[in-house]
């Protein structure tokens, strides 16, 4: 028998941005639990009886100012923190950000006329490189990604504009796959407007991408979709998942447009299960499983890894966004990974899973779903909200101390 889990009125419903308010008494537990500390050992350090801060930690009695600056002295963290409500999240280590100015500069000249300084090797040469660039940005390895980019799309921008023929379709479409990784650096450090500006050249250099275009136009509006559906507007995400869907109309054999076209399904089934509407979800599901069947694992067109496996890891993710997390977990149980799938792929895979468990109240089961997906995409981990949210909530529901999960706190950064 199957258990729905249910949301309850006060969490149902997370933003990427912002975490749970568990109250000052959460925040004091969180911050206890992050210091490694039982509650009769801060107790004791603060001077207090261990049955107040359990109430206090209960939100059963509102700590006094002389209680809290005892607590925030003992733990070593500002008394704002504690009567804040959201965890903080240290970045100062993060130098990723900094080093963005290059691809900003790049994407932002492409309306000008290609530099003509610039000599562009062979286009089987430059096809290696952007390769070699998405694999990058497959894995999170951002700072390598970000430091070829820049070089990369001003050698195919002049590519693009001097070859002729078939070459000079190859090579828009090579320069639209370059500008997606544009993309993947924005959402890595959360910049909204780099990751839009990418996405806007992607669509600009598709166009000119003969027969690739239907294809790769369409696979931009997926990747809008994926921005919005952060942002929790689900009317914007239909416009543009329709969008994508009407690009492909009488392109049936373009290249890559039937990847493109189960993308979307996936993308419809979870905009579906946001919105509550399971028949739809099942409905795109199904699709894009048939779609699937024909292609088989296509990994690397438009870099989505879609195939069998991804349909059914949007299985734990749809299920997962309805509630359903004994059904999330049911259906991740059985997946079998393909030899050299995306590891950003399987690292959000690992997250989902940790969701679940989290949800089920198996915080150890969560707890090694989080360190496989540090393993396996240790970038994307120590980034992706997600991450932040189910640490932040097992710190806060853990009832005694866990070394890994203190460690696994420290290395993204939590504190108060």
């Amino acid at each position: 028998m199957t258990t729905r889990i249910e949301h309850s009125p006060g969490i149902g419903k997370l933003r990427n941005d912002a975490l749970v308010d568990s109250g000052i008494g959460g925040r004091i537990a969180a911050a206890r639990k992050l210091a490694g500390l039982t509650q009769h050992a801060l107790a004791r350090r603060i001077s207090y009886s261990t049955s107040m801060l359990s109430k206090v930690e209960r939100g059963e009695e509102i700590p006094a100012p002389e209680f809290l600056g005892r607590v925030a002295d003992s733990l070593g963290v500002r008394v704002e923190r504690l009567a804040w409500n959201r965890f903080e999240w240290r970045r100062e280590d993060d130098e990723l950000a900094a080093r963005l100015s290059p691809v900003r500069a790049a994407l932002d000249l492409l309306d000008l006329p290609p530099d003509s300084a610039v000599a562009p090797r062979p286009l089987a040469v430059l096809q290696a490189d952007v390769r070699y660039l998405n694999r990058l940005a497959q894995a999170a390895l951002y700072e390598p990604m970000i430091a070829l980019l820049p070089s990369l799309v001003a050698e195919l921008h002049i590519a693009a504009e001097s070859c002729v023929r078939q070459d000079r379709h190859d090579a828009w479409a090579l320069l639209a796959l370059t500008t997606r990784c544009g993309h993947s650096a924005g959402i890595a450090v959360g910049d909204n407007t780099l990751s839009v500006n990418a996405l806007g050249k992607m669509d600009w250099a598709a166009r000119q991408a003969g027969d690739r275009a239907p294809g790769l136009r369409a696979a931009r509006e997926y990747l809008r979709v994926t921005a919005y559906l952060r942002d929790e507007d689900y009317a914007a995400c239909w416009r543009l998942n329709n969008a994508g869907t009407a690009l492909l109309d009488g392109a049936e054999d373009a290249p890559g447009a039937l990847v493109a076209r189960g993308q979307l399904h996936l993308g419809a089934s979870v905009i579906s299960a946001r919105t509550r509407d399971r028949d739809a979800m099942t409905g795109h599901l199904e699709e894009a499983a048939r779609i699937a069947a024909l292609t088989g694992e296509e990994p690397e067109t438009f870099w989505f890894g879609f195939g069998p496996a991804n349909v059914q890891v949007h299985r734990v993710v749809t299920f997962g966004a309805l509630g359903e997390h004994s059904l999330a977990v049911e259906a991740g149980r059985g997946l079998r990974i393909p030899t050299g799938w995306l590891p950003t792929r399987i690292g959000h895979h690992h997250l989902d899973m940790a969701r679940s468990y989290r949800w089920l109240n198996q915080p150890e089961k969560a707890l090694k779903q989080l360190q496989r997906a540090r393993m396996v995409a240790p970038g994307q981990a120590r980034r992706h909200p997600m991450t932040r949210e189910t640490v932040s909530a097992l710190v806060r529901s853990a009832r005694r101390q866990s070394e890994t999960l203190t460690s696994y706190a420290a290395w993204l950064g939590l504190k108060l």
